[in-house]
């Protein structure tokens, strides 16, 4: 298997102006993607990380959904894949300038809907959004944070593009006035669009030139 992506610690400042650890990122592959991406999140975790089985802190915090989640998260069969996920699943709103947010559901207490309390992890740990997938209790690379907030933008304009098609293709709306208070001009087909899933996700087509740039350079 291809290993497009490399993670690694570096050296980084800290809030206090000393030294600590942080988590850095470098694309060695000009194909490779957010599946390779992850995977090399994974093997990193595994190799020099604690388990963080029993911690759920970031589970408190926003998630939004990515376009690329949808496949592993909508029921099988499901007519109208992104209508299902984020019924099911997902708050959404649209802000005052006409920008859509979706992401997944709190419960009364601030914590995501998909907790589980008692355990105090994931409920759908293996089917869990891009964004759960990449945090990480770690400083990161300014490099790394813009990649990863570049796939963020790009995927949620994609899922929101997504849901307006699907409207459009007979879709049940969504409860309120979500599709109806936005401008599908707004939403053109981006870094994101055709990849149904990580692995058709590219990370130069979705990454700045610049950002790219930075990912991509070699060593000295």
């Amino acid at each position: 298997m291809r290993d497009g992506c490399r993670i690694f610690f570096i050296e980084a400042e800290d809030d206090f102006g000393g030294q600590a650890m942080a988590l850095d990122i470098a694309v060695d592959d000009d194909a490779a993607t957010v599946a390779d991406y992850l995977r090399a999140l994974d093997g990193f975790a595994a190799a020099h990380l604690a388990d963080c089985y029993g911690c759920d802190g970031c589970c408190h915090e926003r998630a939004p959904l990515i376009a690329a989640d949808i496949a592993q998260m909508a029921e099988p069969g499901a007519a109208y894949p992104a209508h299902q996920v984020c019924s099911a699943l997902a708050s959404y709103a649209v802000d005052a300038a006409g920008a859509a947010d979706i992401s997944l559901r709190r419960a009364d207490d601030g914590s995501c809907m998909l907790l589980d309390g008692e355990r105090h992890c994931c409920s759908r740990h293996l089917t869990r959004p891009f964004v759960c997938r990449s945090h990480f209790c770690l400083p990161q690379s300014d490099r790394m944070h813009r990649l990863r907030e570049s796939i963020v933008n790009s995927g949620l304009d994609e899922l929101t593009r997504l849901i307006l098609a699907e409207e459009d293709n007979g879709a049940p709306p969504l409860d309120g006035d979500f599709c109806a208070r936005l401008n599908a001009a707004d939403y053109p087909p981006g870094g994101s669009a055709g990849a149904s899933d990580y692995q058709q996700l590219r990370i130069k087509d979705i990454a700045p030139a610049e950002l790219w740039a930075e990912l991509t350079k070699k060593e000295d």
